[in-house]
Parts: C-alpha cells; structure tokens; sequence
C-alpha cells in the first residue's frame, strides 16, 4: 500500500459497546428508527480440543480447558434459519475467561457455505486472565454505488459515517451460515473454564441517505480533523501544534542515537559479531535468517512505511466538506500543512526529518521503509529502503503488471536505478531496494491468458507467440495439440470451453514460469549493475501464485511479502532456494482517532491495536526465515480520504503529527525485547503476563 497507492479496507468498536452486551442477546437497533428486539436464531454448536460443560447457561457455551497448553474450535452454525446482522456493524461473541492464561482468540464469520475466504470477516483478540468481555468483529460489506447519496455527498470513500466500509472480501451481514471461534492458551491450570455466548450484533449501522441531513458542514476543521467528533490527542488550533513543536525539540535534544544495545546501524550488540562487509547482507544462522548490518551485527528490521510522509485529499467537487478559506484549492495535505504550522516556516522540513528521526529512534524502529521523506534517507542516522516504480505496461485487462518483454520496461528500469544509484549506491545506511509493488499476478496461468488477448503488438504476447512457434514446430502440430482451430499462430486465442486440453495449460504454465523468471532476472541483472553491494529485496507480493514465488526465490536477495493479516505464525510461500522473507506492509486500523474507516486489517479499539502489534511482531520474530516487518504507515489517513478514497486509522501519528499513545508504546514494548525475543523465542507474545506459578510454588 504505497503513499500514494489505491487498495482496499476494514473497523472497530468502544468501550460504551461492552456495555451495550446486556441487551445484545434481546437485539440492538441500527438506527432510531430501525428494527425492534428479535431474538437471534438458536445455533448448532461444535466443539473440539475441550470438553463442553453440560447443563451449562442458556445462550452460552462452557468450556472445561484440558491442559495448561491447547487449542480449541467452538463453530456455531446456522443450518436452516440463516443469523440476520445486516442492522448492526459488529458481530460480537461474549467471553469469560475463568483460567489463569491469556487466550489468543480468532473469531471468524461467514455468510457461505462453500467460499469461506472471500466471504468472511475476522478478528484476533488477547483476552487476559479473568476478564469478561465482547469480542466485536467488523463486518465489512461491498462498495456502495457510485450513485449512492453518500457517495455523492461526501466522495468515493472506503469508510462513511454510521459504521459502512466496503471491502473485496466480506460477508453478507443478513446471511451469516458459521461463526468460529479459534482459542489458544498456553498456562492455564487443568480443569479452569472458559465461557462464550452465543454470537449476536453490536453497535450501529446504516446507510440512510437522511443521515446525511444531521452531518453539519464543513465537515473538517482547518486542520483537516472532524468537526464532529473528540478523541484523545484532537488538537483545538494551530497554536496548540505551536506548543508541541517545543516538546518535540526536547525529544531531539534528548536522542542521540538508538536505544542502549543497539549498534549504530540498529543491530544487535548483544550477539556476537559477524562478518563486516560496510553493507547491509543477510545470512542464515543455527536456521534462523537475519540481516547483518554494516558492521557485522545481527539485525532485524521493525520500520514504518512513508517515515515522516502523508498523502492528499481531494477538495474540488466536495468543496463543502472543507472550511471557506480552502475551498479554492484542488486538494490539500493536511499533515503536511500542520506540520509547517509546527515548525519555523523557514526550516520546517529539516526540523520535521529531526523530529521524525528522533521519534523513530526513540520509539525503537530502526528503519524508514519505502516512500520515506528523502530528508531521513540522506540523514545517516538510520537505515532506509527504497523503491523503484517501473511503469505498468498494461496487459489487456491487468492495468498493474510490467511486461519484461518491452523496451519500455528495461528504460524504465535502466533509468530508475541509475538515478537512485547516483544519490544511495555508496550508502550504508541503505538497507535493500524494492522493485514495483503489488503487481497484479493473478492465479494460475490467468496472466498469460490475458497476455493472449492482448493486442498484437503487445512485447509479452510476442514473445508468447515465439515460445508457441518453437514448442509446436507446426500450426497443425499447436491445434492438434489445444483441440483448437487457428488459421496462424498470430491469432491464437485462450482456449473457451470447459474441457480444457492438457497440453494446453502445460503451454500456458511453462510460459508463465518463463515470463516470470524473465521479470526477476532483469531486476536482478539491474541490481547488479547499479546497486551491486545491496540487496534486492523483490516486488512486494500481496498476489501471488507459486510460479511466481519461486522465480522470486531464484533471483532476489530478501523477498517481500505485504502480509495484511491476523498472524504469521506458519507463514508460507513456495521457494525453490531458500531465502529470508520481509513483511514490506501491515497494520491493523482502528477508529478511535477521528477517522470512519481501520484499514484492511482492522482492531476493535486501540487496546485491540496494541495487543495485535504484540501478537503479529511476536509470531514474526519467532518465524526462522521473517527478517523484518514495516508497519503501514507513518501519519493517520484524513477523514475525507486519500485520492483513491482510502480514510484508515492506521498511522503512528495523527494528522496533526501527535504520536497514536497506545500504539506507539505497543512498538516500543516489541522493540524492547526485540532481539532477546528472536534469539530465544517463546510461545507467548510479547508483552503477555507470565503464566501463573503451580500451586504452592512462592
């Protein structure tokens, strides 16, 4: 998800809404005038790894925990009546945890029977010992019509008022088939119990065109906040940002360098060294892979994406949304702006990369990932990545896919890193470069079927139509082999019809292995050409298929992966060399600072936020081949959102540049136990309360 980049979203809940729960299992309205109290239908419940308590209380499920480590699935299923949540925006699931062990929960809902990725929402929780809570998953639903009110009205947005936020992959709310809840523990005593309620909907939704009627306008401030909302850290005017600029000097003042243990690169003083090469490589020790900084020293890279950067919004044709004095303008960058606010208009930008800096260190990242504000690259005070955008060639339908055939391909590539290398190919502080970003692979061999509808004079279907003519000698040979019919190879075709010939998708998969292989080599060719003592850190997965991983594999030095998702434990790709993984891009998004969208994973508050950074950067130091994550993103989306509509609650910092609290502690937590943690991994997260002494044990 590049600064800027379009992609897709997901939400969140309060604490009033733990308090709504008593009600819940009588049924909660949308809406003042929405649906009366309906009792939700009664589930099929399953469980299995622990045993259920008979007799147990109505609407609940009581669980006896087997053993101080387990896991256990509790599926409630809706095999005739189907539940109806299309009134609410969460689903929820009560629980009670009666052990001494923290519960690591994943609570799953799907509205089908047989498609239980793309119709399913979910959210990972951490539930302390003892406590009695609402578990609220936010169920994403599909894009609202151009022609919607709220579109209208307020703009192409991912996330509205009143608890809408669309997404590729959601549920139908008034169709819920299974809920699932997954719990793990490590720690409880044999016999201590565990109860869960029966699933219910929480909290409002609705998309009312004559909500709109009680929105006042303009809807931001001059800072770009809501008007109509408060939220810890929501700045009254500019004189207010005037103020933290001295708190932020103080910080600068009192950071010299990374934190105590760290080398001057961020790595790890506490392992022994290894060999210094003045750059950044990685090496695999006693089957764990690291990068090895400058100096030898173990490193693993925890970074922010767009380090001291933020994107705009579009002011004309919603001219109303924003107050009078900026209605003349196309679009604004709130942030940006704020921040000039903060600082002497004279050196803003160098009193901001101070700042950004000094927060980063202080905080305990040691890395300014791609799109970083160039003042922090040319800084030498920490590590960076950068990226290179090679333009999209445009393979018929796929309008983000680079063709490796093109000659427009190879110039962009050529000129890109030569340009980059001028400025960064004698750095040490540059920790690898990344080449593109969430190209659009697709699954199977559908790339290379599109690259057959192409135009003709597309380089990709040309080359395709060469490997065609070696491997068929003939066109008799070809349509013998496809069943097919063509009256030359030039117009050859994707087969159509549902008895698909054999040889051809051997044709069409060999192809793809080739055409993939073809990107990565050129990549890495250039790499080594411009940038031959740094590392090729690949094209940022977030599509994939195994073809194209192992192409990868073959020929970068790190591949990256953009892992927007709940954990990583046991994450995969195929690779055909062994080679370590980093998470280019993840967060998780709440809307508990001003903002109506979370992200594409998402918390139910800012708690929630917090333990998921713990529980998905403790799952990532565990995993032997993850050698880093980068969180997505520096500053807080605004309200009105970016250019393509994106309005998520994921940044480090608002968009007033005030630190997120919770969530910059939650980074520091990790990164104080950062490397002990990788050296010695253990089952629970970071940051988790140690289980409970045996009984009699002082």
């Amino acid at each position: 998800m590049p600064l800027p980049r379009p992609t897709t979203a997901r939400p969140l809940c309060g604490l009033a809404f733990v308090l709504c729960l008593v009600l819940a299992g009588k049924g909660a309205s949308s809406s003042p005038a929405g649906p009366g109290p309906s009792a939700p239908p009664a589930p099929s419940v399953k469980v299995t790894g622990a045993e259920q308590i008979k007799h147990g209380v109505e609407g609940a499920v009581d669980l006896t925990l087997p053993g101080t480590v387990g896991r256990a699935v509790i599926e409630f299923s809706y095999p005739g009546e189907v539940l109806d949540l299309s009134a609410f925006r969460d689903l929820a699931v009560q629980v009670q945890n009666g052990s001494d062990a923290e519960l690591d929960v994943l609570v799953s809902g799907t509205s089908s029977r047989k498609d239980d990725y793309t119709k399913r929402v979910e959210t990972r929780f951490l539930v302390r010992p003892g406590e009695h809570t609402a578990l609220h998953v936010f169920m994403v639903r599909p894009a609202l019509p151009k022609d919607h009110a709220f579109v209208r009205r307020l703009g192409d947005l991912y996330a509205f008022p009143w608890g809408h936020q669309s997404h590729w992959r959601h549920l139908d709310a008034a169709a819920i088939v299974r809920v699932t809840v997954e719990v793990t523990w490590h720690g409880a005593r044999s016999g201590q119990t565990l109860r869960l309620k029966h699933p219910v909907g929480l909290a409002e939704y609705s998309v009312d065109p004559a909500r709109l009627d009680t929105l006042a306008f303009p809807l931001v401030d001059e800072l770009g906040q809501d008007c109509g909302k408060t939220w810890p850290g929501k700045a009254e005017d500019a004189a207010e940002l005037r103020a933290d600029a001295g708190q932020d000097q103080a910080l600068v003042a009192a950071t010299k360098g990374p934190r105590a243990g760290r080398s001057r690169f961020g790595g790890d003083l506490g392992s022994p060294p290894r060999a210094a090469t003045g750059f950044f490589r990685v090496e695999k020790i006693d089957g764990r892979w690291w990068f090895v900084d400058p100096e030898g020293h173990l490193f693993w890279s925890l970074g922010i994406n767009g380090a001291g950067t933020s994107s705009t919004t579009r002011v004309k044709g919603r001219e109303h949304l924003f107050p009078k004095a900026v209605r003349d303008r196309e679009e604004l960058d709130h942030y940006t702006d704020n921040v000039k606010a903060k600082h002497d208009p004279a050196n803003w930008r160098g009193d901001h990369a101070e700042v950004s800096i000094a927060r980063m260190l202080s905080w305990g990242f040691n890395t300014a990932g791609a799109w970083s504000m160039d003042d922090m690259t040319a800084s030498r005070r920490i590590p960076y990545s950068l990226i290179v955008h090679v333009g999209y060639q445009h393979i018929a339908e796929n309008k983000k896919i680079a063709d490796p055939y093109s000659a427009e391909f190879k110039n962009d590539l050529e000129n890109n890193l030569a340009s980059l290398a001028a400025l960064h190919g004698n750095s040490p502080w540059l920790l690898g470069v990344f080449i593109d970003n969430e190209l659009d692979w697709r699954g199977g061999t559908e790339l290379v079927a599109q690259i057959l509808r192409s135009s003709p004079r597309t380089p990709a279907r040309q080359a395709l139509v060469a490997f065609l003519r070696q491997r068929h000698p003939t066109l008799a040979a070809l349509n013998q082999a496809w069943g097919s019919e063509f009256d030359s190879f030039e117009n050859v075709r994707p087969h159509s019809g549902p008895d698909v010939p054999g040889a051809y998708l051997k044709d069409l998969e060999d192809f793809l292995a080739l055409y993939v292989d073809t990107y990565f080599a050129a990549c890495a060719r250039a790499m080594d050409k411009h940038f031959p003592r740094h590392l090729y850190l690949g094209c940022r997965f977030h599509v994939w298929n195994p073809v194209v991983t192992a192409a990868a594999s073959r020929h970068c030095d790190v591949v990256s992966v953009n892992a927007y998702r709940y954990g990583v434990a046991g994450f995969s790709i195929h690779t055909v060399v062994d080679k370590p993984i980093l998470i280019g891009e993840f967060h998780f998004g709440t809307r508990d600072y001003g903002v109506w969208g979370v992200g594409l994973t998402w918390a139910a508050d800012s708690r929630n936020q917090a333990d998921l950074v713990h529980a998905y950067l403790s799952d990532a130091l565990r995993h032997p081949q993850i050698v880093g994550a980068h969180w997505f993103q520096w500053s807080g989306q605004a309200v009105t959102g970016r250019y393509d509509g994106e309005n998520f609650g994921v940044g480090l910092v608002s968009i007033v540049d005030r630190p997120v609290v919770s969530l910059v502690e939650a980074f520091t937590a990790v990164s104080d136990e950062l490397y002990d943690y990788r050296r010695s991994p253990r089952p629970t997260r970071i940051g988790s309360p140690p289980p409970p002494r045996p009984a009699g044990e002082k």
